[in-house]
Protein backbone atom coordinates (compact mmCIF):
# COMPACT_ATOMS: atom_id res chain seq x y z
CA UNK A 1 0.00 0.00 0.00
CA UNK A 2 2.68 2.57 0.92
CA UNK A 3 4.11 1.76 -2.76
CA UNK A 4 1.21 2.40 -4.09
CA UNK A 5 0.36 5.79 -2.41
CA UNK A 6 3.99 7.04 -2.97
CA UNK A 7 2.87 6.48 -6.57
CA UNK A 8 0.01 8.51 -6.87
CA UNK A 9 1.49 11.06 -5.16
CA UNK A 10 4.29 11.26 -7.53
CA UNK A 11 1.35 11.62 -9.97
CA UNK A 12 0.23 15.23 -8.56
CA UNK A 13 2.68 16.63 -10.56
CA UNK A 14 0.82 15.96 -13.56
CA UNK A 15 -1.41 18.17 -12.26
CA UNK A 16 -5.34 18.30 -13.81
CA UNK A 17 -5.45 17.15 -17.62
CA UNK A 18 -8.25 16.76 -19.09
CA UNK A 19 -8.83 15.00 -21.81
CA UNK A 20 -9.98 10.96 -22.80
CA UNK A 21 -6.61 10.32 -24.49
CA UNK A 22 -4.63 8.57 -21.95
CA UNK A 23 -7.69 7.20 -20.51
CA UNK A 24 -8.27 5.54 -23.57
CA UNK A 25 -4.63 4.00 -23.77
CA UNK A 26 -5.14 2.78 -20.52
CA UNK A 27 -8.30 1.12 -20.76
CA UNK A 28 -7.26 -0.75 -24.01
CA UNK A 29 -4.62 -1.85 -22.53
CA UNK A 30 -6.89 -3.84 -19.99
CA UNK A 31 -9.44 -4.99 -22.30
CA UNK A 32 -11.82 -2.23 -21.37
CA UNK A 33 -13.35 -3.63 -18.59
CA UNK A 34 -15.64 -0.91 -17.96
CA UNK A 35 -17.69 -2.37 -20.85
CA UNK A 36 -18.65 -5.62 -18.78
CA UNK A 37 -21.49 -4.09 -16.92
CA UNK A 38 -24.14 -1.35 -16.51
CA UNK A 39 -23.31 1.89 -15.35
CA UNK A 40 -25.15 4.81 -13.86
CA UNK A 41 -22.60 8.26 -14.10
CA UNK A 42 -23.38 11.07 -12.26
CA UNK A 43 -21.99 14.61 -12.37
CA UNK A 44 -23.17 17.86 -10.66
CA UNK A 45 -21.81 20.70 -8.52
CA UNK A 46 -22.70 19.40 -5.81
CA UNK A 47 -24.50 16.51 -4.00
CA UNK A 48 -23.32 13.95 -6.49
CA UNK A 49 -21.47 12.11 -3.76
CA UNK A 50 -24.30 11.88 -1.76
CA UNK A 51 -26.68 10.94 -5.14
CA UNK A 52 -24.39 8.06 -5.97
CA UNK A 53 -24.36 6.86 -2.00
CA UNK A 54 -28.59 6.85 -2.64
CA UNK A 55 -28.56 4.82 -4.94
CA UNK A 56 -26.06 2.10 -4.59
CA UNK A 57 -27.61 1.63 -1.48
CA UNK A 58 -30.96 1.31 -3.25
CA UNK A 59 -29.33 -0.97 -6.17
CA UNK A 60 -27.73 -2.96 -3.55
CA UNK A 61 -31.14 -3.81 -1.53
CA UNK A 62 -32.79 -4.82 -5.15
CA UNK A 63 -30.72 -7.65 -5.13
CA UNK A 64 -27.71 -6.16 -7.54
CA UNK A 65 -23.69 -6.32 -6.32
CA UNK A 66 -22.70 -2.96 -6.46
CA UNK A 67 -19.60 -1.01 -7.40
CA UNK A 68 -19.72 2.88 -6.00
CA UNK A 69 -16.64 5.26 -7.57
CA UNK A 70 -16.47 8.69 -5.74
CA UNK A 71 -14.14 11.34 -5.20
CA UNK A 72 -12.49 12.57 -2.66
CA UNK A 73 -12.16 10.21 0.01
CA UNK A 74 -11.56 12.11 3.27
CA UNK A 75 -9.25 9.20 5.64
CA UNK A 76 -8.17 6.88 2.74
CA UNK A 77 -8.16 6.29 -1.51
CA UNK A 78 -10.04 3.09 -0.37
CA UNK A 79 -13.16 4.69 0.40
CA UNK A 80 -13.10 5.62 -3.10
CA UNK A 81 -13.69 2.54 -4.31
CA UNK A 82 -16.59 0.37 -2.60
CA UNK A 83 -18.42 -3.14 -3.70
CA UNK A 84 -21.63 -3.17 -1.66
CA UNK A 85 -20.62 -0.33 0.91
CA UNK A 86 -17.39 -2.24 1.43
CA UNK A 87 -14.54 -0.14 0.93
CA UNK A 88 -11.43 -2.44 -1.28
CA UNK A 89 -9.02 -3.71 1.12
CA UNK A 90 -5.65 -2.16 0.86
CA UNK A 91 -3.84 -5.57 -0.97
CA UNK A 92 -6.14 -5.08 -3.38
CA UNK A 93 -5.91 -1.17 -4.26
CA UNK A 94 -2.58 -1.45 -4.18
CA UNK A 95 -2.23 -4.28 -6.98
CA UNK A 96 -5.25 -2.71 -8.80
CA UNK A 97 -2.79 0.61 -8.73
CA UNK A 98 0.41 -1.85 -9.89
CA UNK A 99 -1.87 -3.21 -12.68
CA UNK A 100 -2.63 0.02 -13.89
CA UNK A 101 0.70 1.81 -13.24
CA UNK A 102 2.43 -1.89 -15.27
CA UNK A 103 -0.11 -0.21 -18.62
CA UNK A 104 3.15 2.36 -19.08
CA UNK A 105 0.64 5.35 -20.15
CA UNK A 106 1.69 8.65 -18.28
CA UNK A 107 -1.65 9.34 -16.52
CA UNK A 108 -3.22 11.93 -14.16
CA UNK A 109 -3.91 10.75 -10.70
CA UNK A 110 -7.93 10.87 -10.75
CA UNK A 111 -6.73 8.46 -14.57
CA UNK A 112 -5.36 5.84 -12.56
CA UNK A 113 -7.80 5.86 -10.16
CA UNK A 114 -10.04 5.82 -12.26
CA UNK A 115 -8.39 2.68 -14.42
CA UNK A 116 -8.29 0.94 -10.60
CA UNK A 117 -12.06 1.12 -9.60
CA UNK A 118 -13.30 -0.07 -13.44
CA UNK A 119 -11.19 -2.91 -13.61
CA UNK A 120 -11.66 -4.14 -10.10
CA UNK A 121 -15.44 -3.90 -11.22
CA UNK A 122 -15.23 -6.13 -13.64
CA UNK A 123 -12.65 -8.69 -12.20
CA UNK A 124 -15.39 -8.49 -8.96
CA UNK A 125 -18.00 -9.24 -11.04
CA UNK A 126 -20.64 -6.29 -10.37
CA UNK A 127 -23.90 -6.48 -11.74
CA UNK A 128 -23.90 -2.58 -12.05
CA UNK A 129 -21.82 0.39 -10.84
CA UNK A 130 -22.38 4.00 -9.64
CA UNK A 131 -19.42 6.28 -11.21
CA UNK A 132 -18.97 9.94 -10.12
CA UNK A 133 -17.59 12.06 -12.04
CA UNK A 134 -14.27 13.75 -10.48
CA UNK A 135 -14.49 17.40 -12.60
CA UNK A 136 -16.95 18.50 -15.12
CA UNK A 137 -17.95 15.51 -17.66
CA UNK A 138 -17.15 15.72 -21.17
CA UNK A 139 -13.25 15.46 -20.77
CA UNK A 140 -13.12 13.58 -17.21
CA UNK A 141 -11.50 10.23 -17.31
CA UNK A 142 -15.04 8.73 -16.60
CA UNK A 143 -16.89 9.50 -19.71
CA UNK A 144 -15.78 6.80 -21.59
CA UNK A 145 -18.89 4.77 -20.58
CA UNK A 146 -21.67 4.36 -22.18
CA UNK A 147 -24.31 4.44 -18.51
CA UNK A 148 -27.77 3.61 -18.81
CA UNK A 149 -28.53 6.78 -17.02
CA UNK A 150 -26.40 9.89 -16.67
CA UNK A 151 -27.73 12.18 -14.14
CA UNK A 152 -26.24 15.95 -13.60
CA UNK A 153 -27.51 16.98 -10.38
CA UNK A 154 -27.26 20.44 -9.67
CA UNK A 155 -24.97 23.18 -12.06
CA UNK A 156 -23.40 26.33 -10.27
CA UNK A 157 -19.99 28.28 -10.48
CA UNK A 158 -16.96 26.14 -9.78
CA UNK A 159 -13.53 25.35 -11.17
CA UNK A 160 -14.09 28.76 -12.97
CA UNK A 161 -9.75 28.69 -13.92
CA UNK A 162 -10.86 25.40 -15.70
CA UNK A 163 -14.07 24.96 -16.39
CA UNK A 164 -15.06 28.88 -17.42
CA UNK A 165 -18.13 30.67 -17.38
CA UNK A 166 -21.41 28.91 -16.14
CA UNK A 167 -22.51 28.30 -19.81
CA UNK A 168 -19.45 26.53 -19.93
CA UNK A 169 -19.45 24.60 -17.02
CA UNK A 170 -23.33 23.49 -18.04
CA UNK A 171 -21.72 22.59 -21.43
CA UNK A 172 -19.17 20.84 -19.63
CA UNK A 173 -21.27 18.65 -17.87
CA UNK A 174 -24.00 17.99 -20.33
CA UNK A 175 -21.57 16.50 -22.19
CA UNK A 176 -21.97 13.09 -20.03
CA UNK A 177 -25.17 12.80 -21.67
CA UNK A 178 -24.70 9.70 -24.64
CA UNK A 179 -27.19 9.10 -27.56
CA UNK A 180 -30.29 7.86 -26.66
CA UNK A 181 -29.59 7.32 -22.64
CA UNK A 182 -32.15 8.92 -20.17
CA UNK A 183 -31.36 12.18 -18.27
CA UNK A 184 -32.14 13.09 -14.86
CA UNK A 185 -31.57 16.36 -13.88
CA UNK A 186 -32.22 18.90 -11.07
CA UNK A 187 -30.31 21.89 -12.99
CA UNK A 188 -32.38 25.06 -13.18
CA UNK A 189 -31.87 28.30 -15.51
CA UNK A 190 -29.28 28.48 -17.87
CA UNK A 191 -27.81 25.00 -17.30
CA UNK A 192 -31.47 23.70 -17.77
CA UNK A 193 -31.95 25.25 -20.96
CA UNK A 194 -28.59 23.72 -22.18
CA UNK A 195 -28.93 20.38 -20.61
CA UNK A 196 -32.54 20.07 -22.54
CA UNK A 197 -31.00 21.05 -25.67
CA UNK A 198 -28.21 18.61 -25.36
CA UNK A 199 -30.33 15.75 -24.54
CA UNK A 200 -32.52 16.99 -27.53
CA UNK A 201 -29.80 16.75 -29.87
CA UNK A 202 -29.16 13.04 -28.50
CA UNK A 203 -32.63 12.06 -28.30
CA UNK A 204 -32.19 11.31 -24.80
CA UNK A 205 -35.58 11.49 -22.14
CA UNK A 206 -35.20 14.01 -20.17
CA UNK A 207 -36.46 14.09 -16.36
CA UNK A 208 -36.32 17.29 -14.51
CA UNK A 209 -36.33 17.69 -10.89
CA UNK A 210 -38.40 20.74 -9.45
CA UNK A 211 -38.90 20.04 -5.74
CA UNK A 212 -37.69 18.35 -2.85
CA UNK A 213 -39.44 15.22 -1.43
CA UNK A 214 -40.42 14.87 1.89
CA UNK A 215 -39.31 10.94 2.91
CA UNK A 216 -37.45 9.33 5.79
CA UNK A 217 -33.75 9.82 4.55
CA UNK A 218 -31.07 8.71 7.07
CA UNK A 219 -28.93 11.56 6.28
CA UNK A 220 -28.76 15.26 7.25
CA UNK A 221 -29.06 18.47 5.97
CA UNK A 222 -32.01 19.85 4.41
CA UNK A 223 -30.56 19.82 0.63
CA UNK A 224 -30.68 16.14 1.01
CA UNK A 225 -33.93 15.62 0.34
CA UNK A 226 -33.68 17.16 -2.89
CA UNK A 227 -30.66 14.64 -3.64
CA UNK A 228 -33.21 11.77 -2.80
CA UNK A 229 -35.59 13.11 -5.20
CA UNK A 230 -33.09 12.87 -7.83
CA UNK A 231 -32.24 8.99 -6.45
CA UNK A 232 -35.79 8.46 -6.53
CA UNK A 233 -36.56 9.26 -10.11
CA UNK A 234 -33.38 7.38 -11.34
CA UNK A 235 -34.59 4.42 -8.93
CA UNK A 236 -37.99 4.58 -10.79
CA UNK A 237 -36.16 4.82 -14.44
CA UNK A 238 -34.50 1.58 -13.40
CA UNK A 239 -38.65 -0.04 -12.31
CA UNK A 240 -37.18 -0.52 -8.74
CA UNK A 241 -39.55 -1.27 -6.45
CA UNK A 242 -40.97 1.81 -4.20
CA UNK A 243 -40.54 -0.11 -1.19
CA UNK A 244 -37.15 -0.81 -1.94
CA UNK A 245 -36.14 2.37 -2.91
CA UNK A 246 -37.56 4.09 0.54
CA UNK A 247 -35.77 1.52 2.54
CA UNK A 248 -32.36 2.35 0.32
CA UNK A 249 -33.21 6.23 1.69
CA UNK A 250 -33.57 4.91 5.29
CA UNK A 251 -30.20 3.17 5.29
CA UNK A 252 -28.37 5.06 3.17
CA UNK A 253 -24.41 6.36 4.85
CA UNK A 254 -22.04 8.99 3.60
CA UNK A 255 -19.62 10.81 5.62
CA UNK A 256 -18.92 14.26 6.04
CA UNK A 257 -22.28 15.89 4.49
CA UNK A 258 -23.84 17.67 7.87
CA UNK A 259 -22.84 14.49 9.62
CA UNK A 260 -23.13 15.28 13.03
CA UNK A 261 -20.84 13.24 15.59
CA UNK A 262 -20.87 13.81 19.40
CA UNK A 263 -22.56 17.00 18.65
CA UNK A 264 -20.48 18.57 16.26
CA UNK A 265 -21.43 18.85 12.47
CA UNK A 266 -19.32 18.08 10.12
CA UNK A 267 -20.01 19.17 6.15
CA UNK A 268 -17.57 19.80 3.23
CA UNK A 269 -19.53 22.87 1.86
CA UNK A 270 -16.74 23.42 -0.15
CA UNK A 271 -17.97 26.16 -2.82
CA UNK A 272 -20.53 28.60 -2.57
CA UNK A 273 -23.56 26.12 -3.79
CA UNK A 274 -22.37 24.48 -0.94
CA UNK A 275 -22.05 26.64 1.70
CA UNK A 276 -25.66 28.15 0.88
CA UNK A 277 -26.85 24.47 1.40
CA UNK A 278 -24.98 24.30 4.78
CA UNK A 279 -26.15 27.55 5.77
CA UNK A 280 -29.94 26.55 5.21
CA UNK A 281 -29.79 23.47 7.34
CA UNK A 282 -28.18 24.98 10.62
CA UNK A 283 -30.46 27.90 10.38
CA UNK A 284 -33.45 25.13 10.22
CA UNK A 285 -32.09 22.80 12.58
CA UNK A 286 -30.13 25.44 15.06
CA UNK A 287 -31.44 28.80 14.53
CA UNK A 288 -30.13 30.41 18.02
CA UNK A 289 -27.17 30.20 19.94
CA UNK A 290 -23.18 30.99 19.20
CA UNK A 291 -21.67 28.93 16.43
CA UNK A 292 -17.89 28.04 16.65
CA UNK A 293 -16.19 26.84 13.52
CA UNK A 294 -13.33 24.88 12.18
CA UNK A 295 -12.81 26.81 8.50
CA UNK A 296 -10.97 26.45 5.92
CA UNK A 297 -10.85 26.62 2.11
CA UNK A 298 -8.92 25.34 -1.19
CA UNK A 299 -7.15 28.35 -3.38
CA UNK A 300 -9.07 27.56 -6.20
CA UNK A 301 -12.44 27.91 -4.02
CA UNK A 302 -14.72 31.03 -4.20
CA UNK A 303 -14.06 31.56 -0.74
CA UNK A 304 -14.90 34.95 -0.11
CA UNK A 305 -18.37 34.10 -1.50
CA UNK A 306 -18.17 30.98 1.06
CA UNK A 307 -17.53 33.30 3.83
CA UNK A 308 -20.05 35.80 3.13
CA UNK A 309 -22.47 33.26 2.79
CA UNK A 310 -21.42 30.99 5.45
CA UNK A 311 -21.09 33.23 9.10
CA UNK A 312 -22.72 35.41 10.95
CA UNK A 313 -21.31 38.43 12.91
CA UNK A 314 -21.33 36.55 16.32
CA UNK A 315 -19.85 33.63 15.00
CA UNK A 316 -16.56 32.74 16.48
CA UNK A 317 -14.20 31.11 13.35
CA UNK A 318 -10.69 28.81 14.15
CA UNK A 319 -9.08 28.90 10.31
CA UNK A 320 -6.71 26.16 9.60
CA UNK A 321 -5.66 24.35 6.14
CA UNK A 322 -6.63 21.96 4.36
CA UNK A 323 -4.35 18.92 4.06
CA UNK A 324 -3.73 19.91 -0.04
CA UNK A 325 -1.41 21.67 -1.76
CA UNK A 326 -3.78 23.99 -2.86
CA UNK A 327 -4.78 25.64 0.53
CA UNK A 328 -5.70 28.86 0.81
CA UNK A 329 -3.72 30.59 3.00
CA UNK A 330 -4.57 31.38 6.97
CA UNK A 331 -3.67 35.29 6.54
CA UNK A 332 -5.63 35.36 3.86
CA UNK A 333 -8.61 33.83 4.98
CA UNK A 334 -8.53 35.46 8.93
CA UNK A 335 -8.18 38.91 7.02
CA UNK A 336 -11.47 38.32 4.97
CA UNK A 337 -12.77 37.39 8.24
CA UNK A 338 -11.91 40.50 10.57
CA UNK A 339 -13.21 42.53 7.33
CA UNK A 340 -16.41 41.26 7.83
CA UNK A 341 -16.32 42.06 11.78
CA UNK A 342 -16.41 38.34 12.52
CA UNK A 343 -14.32 36.90 14.97
CA UNK A 344 -11.00 34.81 13.97
CA UNK A 345 -8.29 33.05 15.13
CA UNK A 346 -5.23 31.52 12.57
CA UNK A 347 -4.37 27.72 13.90
CA UNK A 348 -1.36 26.14 11.62
CA UNK A 349 -2.31 22.21 12.71
CA UNK A 350 -5.30 20.48 12.30
CA UNK A 351 -5.41 18.77 15.81
CA UNK A 352 -4.70 22.08 17.52
CA UNK A 353 -7.62 23.50 15.83
CA UNK A 354 -9.96 20.70 17.46
CA UNK A 355 -8.72 21.02 20.94
CA UNK A 356 -9.34 24.51 20.26
CA UNK A 357 -12.85 24.23 19.01
CA UNK A 358 -13.63 21.60 21.75
CA UNK A 359 -12.55 24.22 24.65
CA UNK A 360 -14.63 27.19 22.83
CA UNK A 361 -17.76 28.22 24.38
CA UNK A 362 -20.54 27.59 21.60
CA UNK A 363 -23.55 26.24 21.08
CA UNK A 364 -23.47 24.58 17.73
CA UNK A 365 -19.76 23.32 16.62
CA UNK A 366 -19.15 23.17 12.76
CA UNK A 367 -16.00 22.10 10.75
CA UNK A 368 -16.44 23.11 7.25
CA UNK A 369 -15.36 24.49 3.85
CA UNK A 370 -13.20 21.75 2.20
CA UNK A 371 -13.60 18.13 2.10
CA UNK A 372 -9.42 17.59 2.57
CA UNK A 373 -10.51 19.74 6.00
CA UNK A 374 -13.35 17.67 7.40
CA UNK A 375 -11.42 14.69 5.95
CA UNK A 376 -8.24 15.48 8.48
CA UNK A 377 -10.89 16.36 11.10
CA UNK A 378 -13.34 14.37 11.39
CA UNK A 379 -11.37 11.12 13.03
CA UNK A 380 -10.45 13.45 16.24
CA UNK A 381 -14.82 13.11 16.79
CA UNK A 382 -15.57 9.99 16.06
Amino acid sequence: MENALKYLDSLKIFGIKPGLERIEKIMSKLDNPQNNYPTIHVTGTNGKGSVCAMLAEILKLSGKRVGLFTSPHLESYCERIKIDGENISESDFAAQIDLVKSCGVEATQFEVLTAAAFEYFSRRKVDVSVIEVGLGGLYDSTNIITPEISIITNVALEHENILGDLKSIAQNKAGIIKEGVPVVTGATGLPLKIIRAVAAEKNSPIYEITAPVDVKINLQGEYQKFNAAVAIQTARILNIDEKIIRAGLESVEWAGRFEIINGVVIDGAHNPHGAAALRASLDKNFPAGKRVWIFGALADKNFDEMIKILFRAEDFVIVTPPISERAAAIKILCENLSARGIKNVGVEDIAEAVQLLKNTVGDVKIVAGSLYLIGAARKYFV
